[in-house]
């Protein structure tokens, strides 16, 4: 009898053991950095796959700006834009949501090119940003700066970390209410702005 019970915890210590084993290969979890909440974890849908579907304004009409709210998160910021949780910091457009453009700003083919800095909190991932003039004509872009790649006029980037600190750019063609569309693979969401 001692010998029939012997080979089912055999089996069982051989289970455990290879169980353990594989965990040891899991690498640890950075006790300083937040965890990801599961609401993002990737998905396989791709942000690319998501319609724009940014605000349509009249031209003269006002524009519909995101109102700054208080930021108590990661990063450097008194207020974000947006729902996130890829933020724009409002820190960088003055009264209003306004993206102030100076003569400085100016570049030879009559575009502006501003700082913009935005924080990542809780996600990890690719991330689309697309961005238009709602209230007329005009063509604008926002890029981060060492991270992604402007493509098929977009910006497509992969934030590896949960807390991301995205020095940036927005370049637009001149005045107007812009909007941008921000995707990852758990989320959209659009901040509008006004260039003046």
């Amino acid at each position: 009898m001692a010998a029939a019970m012997g080979i089912p915890v055999r089996a069982a210590v051989l289970v455990l053991s290879a169980v353990a084993v594989a965990a040891c290969d899991v690498p640890p979890r950075d006790a300083g950095a937040p965890e990801t909440p599961a609401s993002a974890v990737r998905s396989p849908a791709a942000p690319a796959a998501r319609p724009l579907r940014l605000p349509r304004i009249p031209a003269g009409a006002a524009c519909p700006t995101t109102f700054p709210r208080p930021w108590s998160g990661p990063g450097v910021a008194t207020a974000v834009l947006g729902d996130g949780p890829v933020y724009p910091v409002a820190d960088y457009f003055g009264d209003g949501t306004v993206l102030e453009l100076r003569a400085r700003d100016r570049r030879p083919d009559g575009s502006y090119v501003k700082k913009v800095r935005w924080i990542g909190a809780g996600y990890r991932g690719p991330v689309l940003l697309r961005v238009g003039r709602i209230d007329g004509n005009g063509t604008a872009i926002i890029a981060f700066s060492y991270v992604g790649e402007e493509r098929d006029g977009a910006y497509h980037a992969e934030l590896s970390s949960a807390v991301s600190d995205l020095p940036g750019t927005a370049t637009v063609s001149g005045p107007g209410c812009y909007a941008v569309q921000v995707d990852g693979t758990t989320f959209t969401t659009v901040v509008v702005f006004r260039a003046a």
